[in-house]
Parts: C-alpha cells; structure tokens; sequence
C-alpha cells in the first residue's frame, strides 16, 4: 500500500456488538470528510506493530464523517484481529487507505438477494442500506453465527432495512435453506453472498444448481481455506529485470521470503484474497491457490505471491 494513500484516523468509539465483535468508529483527527466509498467497500487498516489488514465498511455509503468497521476475535488470529480487540482504545489512532471495492453493486441493477453470516455481514449491511435508499426490492437473510449471536443486530433494528431482514440464530438450532431461498427467484434477482468459505461454497452451490448465473452471483470473503503446509515443494523464483535466482522454502510464500531478500511485493490480506501482491509469470506455471483471481487473470499468467506457489521448478517473474 502506497504511503501516499495512508491517512490518520482517531477511533471515535470501539463498541461491543456481540461475543468476540467489535465495531469501530473511526473518524478524521480534524473533523474534515473521510474519502468517499460505495457499499460493499473495504479498507486497509495498519494496526500498531505494523500489521495491514482488510475490513469492510459497514455503515452508510452516504456518511462522509466516519467509517465504521466490525472485527472479529478470530480464535486463530495472526496478530490482527487480537491487537484491535485487546490493546487499541478510543481516542488511539489507526492508519487507513483509500476505500477499495471488490463486492460492488452493479449499475441498474433491479432486485437482490442478501444473505450472509456471522462477520460476513459487515459489508452487506453497506448494501442493504444502499439498496433501500434506491427504492430496490431485496431480502437479506442473516444467520448469526453460533458463537456470536445478535451481533449488529442493534444497527440492523434501527435501520431502514430492518422490515427487509430475516435474522436466523445458530444457536438456536436455525440454518438458511438454500432451496428456499434460490428456487422461483426471478431471473433479474443478483446474489450478494459473504461468510466463511466452508459455508459460502455449499451456497453458492446450491444456487448455481437452481440456475443462477456467475454474472448473477457476488461473493466476499474475510478467510480463506487453510494455508499451504509446511514443508510444502521446494522451488525457484527468478526476478526478470536482474536476473536474481531465489529458492523459495517449502514453509514460506513467495512474497515473504522475498521480502527477507529485499524483493518487495506489495501485500496485504496475505490469504489471497484482495489481490494487492498480484504479479505476472512471465515463464513457468502457477500452482493457484487464492480466491481472488479471474480465469482470464490466470490465463494471462497471473498469480498471487502470498499464497500460490509454482507446478514446476521455476518461476520468472516480471518484477
């Protein structure tokens, strides 16, 4: 992330929206208008000690003074998600990017259906108050997740699309039946999906099975699948504009060690999720193994360093 992007924002209030949530207000030192973002966006948080991560804006798209966040007390944190619950307070301040949008709402779009779970929610509940706003017909199905229930459901209550929204406790034994949902939906309906993948993909297969079209579908997701094991294959990478020859171990990615090496490529989510480190192959094949990249990115050599690594025993690089 580019430093001339960064800018200093105050944590206005750090509020408690259900077991191991947190929402975030965050707010310009001066009082001035944060830049602007559309609903479904994210932003890069650089948390003290360093750490970049990813968080979806879940408040209206139309508010210029404060962008609000949701973070989750992942269990199996990296640093991130653990330092903001534990150590930032209000009046501490954070650097943010520019708002960045990989779960954009298509132009003249006529109808949606919402759903999502646990912190998934976050960026959906920019798009519901989006789409209320333009007078659009949608249904949002939320299901709490097990343990967290009635997270940001305080906001949702006060909001102008609660009278749009289903709430489904985990706890309680509730689950969303993709039949229900995806079966006789008119054709011009588009999906807005976001959770954890290993409630996400069963979803998003159940709607392609009654119909629903990759145009028709949209998906953010806050974690990936589980990272490449240690002592994974051995190979190596070769940085075309000088030649340099590197071994890549078996329990780093490329863009780590790399870095140790003084090559560096820009990351952030490191899951291979927003696809900041993208870098193109110039010889070689990629071993992909993020969620970002399209089918015409891969067959134009592309891959993401924080995570894929190579079929062979070589990749050139075109850095």
């Amino acid at each position: 992330m580019s430093e001339d992007a960064l800018r200093s924002v105050v944590v206005a209030k750090k509020t408690i929206e259900a077991n191991n949530i947190l929402s975030f207000e965050l707010v310009d030192p001066d009082g001035s208008e944060l830049p602007a973002f559309s609903a479904g966006s994210h932003i890069d948080v650089t948390i003290p000690g360093g750490l970049v991560r990813q968080y979806s804006l879940c408040n209206s798209e139309g508010e210029r003074q404060r962008y609000v966040i949701g973070v989750w007390k992942d269990p199996n944190s990296r640093g991130g998600s653990k330092l903001l619950h534990n150590e930032v307070k209000e009046g501490d301040v954070l650097q943010v990017g520019l708002p960045r949008n990989r779960f954009r709402v298509p132009r003249n779009i006529k109808r949606a259906l919402l759903v999502a779970r646990g912190i998934g929610v976050t960026p959906v509940l920019s798009i519901a108050d989006r789409l209320k706003a333009q007078n659009i017909p949608f249904a949002f199905h939320y299901l709490n997740a097990l343990g967290s229930p009635g997270a940001f459901q305080a906001m949702i209550d006060g909001s102008a699309f609660a009278e749009n929204t289903t709430s489904y406790l985990e706890s309680n034994g509730e689950a969303i039946e993709p039949k229900a949902l995806f079966a006789d939906q008119p054709e011009e309906t588009h999906l807005f999906v976001c959770g954890v993948d290993w409630w996400l993909d069963p979803l998003i297969a159940a709607a392609k099975k009654h119909g629903w079209t990759d145009e028709r579908i949209h998906v953010e997701r806050f974690t990936a699948k589980a990272s490449a094991p240690l002592l994974d294959k051995v190979f190596e990478v070769k940085i075309a504009s000088t030649g340099a020859v590197y071994k890549i171990p078996g329990d780093k990615s490329v863009s780590a060690f790399l870095e140790e090496k003084g090559v560096k490529i820009p990351t952030s989510c490191e899951q291979g999720l927003c696809g900041t480190c993208k870098v193109k192959i110039l010889e070689g094949e990629a071993e992909h193994r993020d969620k970002r990249l399209s089918d015409a990115d891969r067959a134009a050599g592309y891959f993401l360093a924080c995570v894929s690594r190579a079929k062979g025993d070589l990749l050139v690089l075109d850095l």
